[in-house]
């Protein structure tokens, strides 16, 4: 049984912090795309595109928000910083005007963006380095992140049923206030400890205006975008290759054994990029085929795009929790995991998940409506492939990569995020072939475009997978399993 009297002050406000903060994103999540074409001027293919490129700068900005964090402004205070900046973003977002809307959204991913860091950092440096407890903490915050999901997805899908997406949003705000107030509470506790901030920086005159700079040039910049998506995509892209060629180019000038583990990184690092496609599609095309082309019903009970959503996070919980037992139980047996073996494991769950909507549009009546269990179990089959690859893509870094390089490369690690998830848009766009408008939209038309979308993707997954399976001998002897248990089960657990 948890005891929180056990644990440093502050850890128990850290974890609330993180179930109410995790609220806006969830909900925009959720909702961004049908409010952006049911409330602006957008066709579906348009909302498909800014949705897709507004979730992947999140993950582009998570680049700079590292290097701000902890450098030019304290965690605590970045993380305040941030949650302003979503409140307001999202208070802007419920007014149903389009240039506002886009004002919202800049504002929100802008401080969405700069903060990912800061709340981790501030639950580490309340353990001393070598404090076990702190495994503890992050698996208990872990799951308030996923109850914090769970929890927006729920109520988002309620109000969306009632058209009600202002006051999701609103209620978002709601409870990004909440979390500022606990952050107050927890200031105290939270302060910078031996960071380049807290022993240099603070002492500058320059820590007045170097980091509002910072914040209000990626305002502008992300505002420029909101307007030119496309632009916004093509970026993404172009980031990626240039940040990819200079990781290559980084490796060909190591020595071979380490060259080696830098190639099998960035080969690893594909199916966080497969993952962050699917998160993509999950406000784009699912909820898309969710609307158009499914029944809407779970045994009677109405089921809006949003609330599929909920079932993710579900699988994440409880199969997080039965792969923490299994990886328990096989250590205590001097049998761990091959992480190259988790790897393929979980590549294999995407390939029967994405399979899920074929067979629904295989097996739907003279309707053309699948039933809305298949987009369900393509989420829950995701969730679990989702906790065997992204346990070990955390941990490789700093099995893998030298410390003065670790940064770097998992930076590179969220450009992957970014990347998978812009590919999302043109890939709902597809989906809907021509149809730019809703009253267009019908399963009849678009059910063979769907079955072609998620019949190449389970190719693509086939094909990664059987490379993953024949690199896995390799990877598990880079990869000690006996060194990476422990960070595997904190991930886990």
């Amino acid at each position: 049984m948890l005891n929180y009297k056990e644990l440093p002050k502050g850890v128990l406000n850290i974890n609330l912090i993180q179930l109410f903060s995790t609220v806006g994103y969830a909900v925009l999540m959720g909702l961004l795309n049908f409010y952006l074409n049911n409330h602006t001027s957008l066709t579906r293919t348009e909302a498909n595109t800014l949705t897709a490129s507004f979730f992947a700068l999140n993950f582009l900005f998570h680049l700079l928000g590292g290097t701000v964090g902890g450098r030019y402004l304290s965690f605590r205070g970045l993380f305040c910083a941030s949650l302003l900046l979503q409140f307001i973003g999202l208070i802007l977002i419920a007014i149903h005007q389009h240039t506002i809307i886009l004002i919202g959204m800049a504002t929100f991913i802008t401080g969405s963006g700069l903060n990912v860091s800061c709340i981790n950092m501030m639950l580490t440096q309340l353990f001393s380095q070598d404090d076990k407890r702190r495994r503890i903490a992050f698996s208990i915050n872990y799951s308030f992140m996923n109850m914090g999901f769970v929890l927006s997805f729920f109520v988002a899908g309620i109000l969306q049923g009632h058209d009600l997406y202002s006051l999701a949003f609103i209620f978002a705000a709601a409870c990004i206030i909440i979390a500022v107030l606990i952050h107050l509470k927890t200031w105290k506790y939270v302060h910078d400890k031996g960071t380049y901030f807290a022993d240099v920086f603070s002492k500058s005159d320059a820590r007045f205006y170097v980091a509002p700079v910072i914040v209000i040039a990626c305002l502008i910049f992300a505002y420029f975008l909101m307007h030119h998506p496309e632009l916004a995509s093509q970026l993404i892209y172009v980031v990626f290759v240039i940040v990819l060629a200079y990781m290559l180019f980084l490796a060909s000038k190591q020595e071979k054994a380490y060259r080696t583990k830098i190639y099998a990184y960035l080969i690893l690092t594909v199916a966080s990029a497969i993952f962050a496609c699917v998160q993509g599609l999950q406000s784009t095309a699912l909820e898309n085929f969710v609307e158009f082309n499914t029944s809407k019903s779970l045994f009677g009970i109405p089921i809006q795009p949003a609330t599929v959503n909920m079932f993710e996070s579900l699988g994440v919980i409880v199969f997080g929790f039965i792969l923490a037992s299994l990886m328990k139980k096989r250590q205590e047996q001097q049998k761990p995991y091959k992480p190259g073996y988790l790897v393929t494991k979980g590549l294999s769950f995407y390939i029967i998940a994405f399979l899920m909507i074929p067979l629904g549009i295989i097996l739907a009546g003279e309707t053309h409506l699948v039933h809305v269990i298949f987009p369900i179990l393509l989420l829950i089959i995701v969730s679990a492939g989702e906790i065997h690859v992204n346990a070990v893509n955390y941990a490789m870094a700093g099995e893998m990569i030298k410390p003065h390089h670790q940064g770097l490369f998992t930076g590179y690690l969220f450009m992957n995020v970014a990347f998978g998830i812009n590919l999302a848009g043109p890939i709902s766009n597809f989906a809907l072939g021509h149809s730019e408008n809703a009253q267009n939209i019908t399963a009849a038309s678009t059910n063979p475009m769907y079955m072609k979308v998620f019949l190449i993707m389970t190719g693509v997954a086939i094909v990664i997978t059987i490379i993953f399976g024949l690199l896995m001998r390799m990877l598990n002897r880079m990869l000690d399993a006996q060194k990476l248990q422990p960070i595997l089960e904190s991930e886990l657990e």
